[in-house]
């Protein structure tokens, strides 16, 4: 359970991030309105959003691996998605701060993949083997 709420955790790092990146007005007035306006630069956004998908991933990867034993056809389906669309997201993010217009389309892509991939490890972790 301990390793879900981190996982939890990070997804919503990792989302919060991306609303940065993309620059929602919501997310930018509440950062700002409690003192973390600094964040809002690519220099230290860029960085943060990698960070907090590499850890999401080494997690997901963590609890897959726990999983080997069970009679399932892939326990690592999840992961190749979520690590498949953190790799999309990432891509667009470098494109969208290069200032190409794709970019955005590929971060929502790539994070509605990520965030699909770690729900279905979620729901498979709640089954049993």
């Amino acid at each position: 359970m301990k390793e879900n709420t981190r996982q939890i955790g990070t997804l919503i790092g990792t989302a919060i991030t991306a609303a940065c990146c993309l620059g929602l007005p919501v997310v930018i007035s509440a950062l700002t309105a409690i003192g973390l306006g600094f964040l809002i630069h690519d220099a230290i956004l860029v960085p943060l959003f990698i960070g907090f998908i590499g850890f999401n991933l080494w997690m997901l990867h963590h609890s897959m691996g726990q999983r080997q034993n069970c009679p399932t056809s892939d326990t690592m389906s999840p992961f190749k998605l979520a690590a498949a669309g953190g790799a999309v997201s990432i891509l667009g993010l470098l494109l969208s701060v290069a200032g190409i217009g794709l970019g955005t389309l590929l971060i929502y892509i790539g994070l509605g993949m990520f965030f699909f991939g770690n729900y279905r490890a979620y729901k498979g972790s709640a089954q049993s083997c």
